[in-house]
């Protein structure tokens, strides 16, 4: 009873320091910031030559079709200077879908497009913003059930002793906004680093392990992916999927081995952080540990799945900050992949455009010019993945 009294008091301190700091929260709109939609001139529309296979694209389609209807209809965002519903981006996909199935032809299908859609992108100071985009991948571990020599790096499920304050049920202004922490005495306090979980096994004897791996840089990669597919001593296999983070902020890595002039920007990726960690593992701790943020998982069927809910699609799916772009929309990309040779080499960067759909986030995606597109898994995912930090511009659908 004395601790649900504090953490009530906690939570009234919370909404209260909230209040004063109405900043945090922000929005993309024009009145606060200088970047904002704006509505693309029909003779600067891109050409929509989509580099993928139409049922892949049906399927992404049809997927946050089923997310928009189990959601509020009337349910509103910002969106540039005004809002808009969850039903204008059902309408917008329903029709989309329409046009897609009934005309196959290339030419027929972008006339009907623009027939009866908008594009919009975004800008600032007048000129177009470019977008960072970068990849992510369903990694592959080797597991156990049962600790020993080989298998002792935890998975762990969400524990206990986390919870999550849900702001946006005392006010309406704070719709989407959550603090994760524990109960320390009587205090209300951020729940346990990566530091604390893995060095100073703040976790142990609590019951939380799903599993253990063999490999503690393959499960920090997983932590980052949000997602992971483990192979088990007896050749079975468990999906993991993401539960919940410990509320702690990311932070990428490879910024402090660039900082440290380990490497160049141009020369960080997945597989040269991995490969410096692998071969000086007296700093691995101290590198790992720079990034707070911890995840939680859970056995899954079948996805993976986004933040929405929705099993991703490979080439299709794609995170983004949805306090900013309509969760479950169209957005058609331009981008650059990487052709690779037998040895799953890059050997090249071509450029591609295509429809991709808003089905996840993630806690290094924030604002408007960051994309992150799922690439599936497998070695030539984790190699485009690993690799893919290149600028590309993206266009948002709605129909008019």
């Amino acid at each position: 009873m004395k601790n649900n009294t504090l953490l009530k008091i906690g939570l009234i301190l919370l909404l209260i320091l909230l209040s004063s700091c109405s900043s945090l929260i922000q929005r993309l709109s024009p009145e606060k910031e200088s970047a904002h939609f704006q509505l693309v001139p029909e003779q600067e529309w891109p050409l929509l030559e989509d580099d993928l296979d139409q049922k892949s694209l049906e399927q992404a389609v049809n997927q946050s079709l089923a997310y928009l209807k189990s959601q509020p209809l009337g349910e509103k965002f910002l969106f540039g200077p005004g809002e808009i519903a969850n039903r204008e981006i059902l309408s917008t996909l329903n029709l989309f879908l329409e046009i897609l199935q009934n005309h196959p032809d290339g030419k027929s299908r972008q006339c009907q497009i623009k027939s009866h859609f908008h594009l919009y992108r975004i800008v600032q100071d007048k000129k177009p913003l470019p977008v960072l985009i970068t990849g992510y991948y369903e990694p592959i571990l080797q597991g156990s059930r049962v600790p020993s020599h080989r298998f002792r790096y935890p998975v762990y499920r969400l524990p206990d002793d986390l919870f999550f304050i849900d702001l946006g049920k005392f006010s309406n202004k704070f719709q989407g906004q959550k603090w994760i922490g524990r109960i320390e005495g009587n205090h209300v306090i951020p729940y346990y680093t990566r530091q604390e979980i893995d060095q100073e096994a703040r976790l142990a004897g609590k019951n939380t392990e799903i599993l253990w791996v063999d490999d503690p840089l393959k499960l920090f990669f997983m932590h980052i992916q949000g997602s992971g597919l483990v192979f088990l001593e007896d050749g079975s296999q468990i999906k993991l999927g993401y539960r919940a983070a410990n509320g702690h902020p990311y932070y990428a890595i490879g910024r402090e081995l660039i900082r440290r002039g380990v490497f160049k920007p141009e020369e960080i990726s997945l597989q040269s952080i991995y490969s410096f960690l692998r071969d000086h593992p007296e700093e691995q701790e101290t590198l790992l540990n720079l990034n707070p943020s911890y995840i939680f998982f859970q056995e899954v069927q079948g996805g993976p799945f986004g933040s929405l809910g929705l099993p991703l699609t490979p080439g299709r799916s794609i995170a983004m900050d949805l306090k900013i772009f309509p969760p479950a929309g169209l957005i058609w990309l331009r981008g650059v992949k990487p052709a690779l040779d037998n040895q799953v080499q890059i050997q090249s960067w071509l450029p591609f455009g295509r429809w991709v759909c808003i089905q996840d986030s993630g806690g290094a995606i924030k604002g408007p010019t960051r994309l992150d597109l799922y690439w599936g898994n497998g070695e030539e995912a984790e190699m485009a993945a690993g690799h893919l930090h290149h600028q590309g511009s993206l266009f948002v659908l709605l129909k008019k």
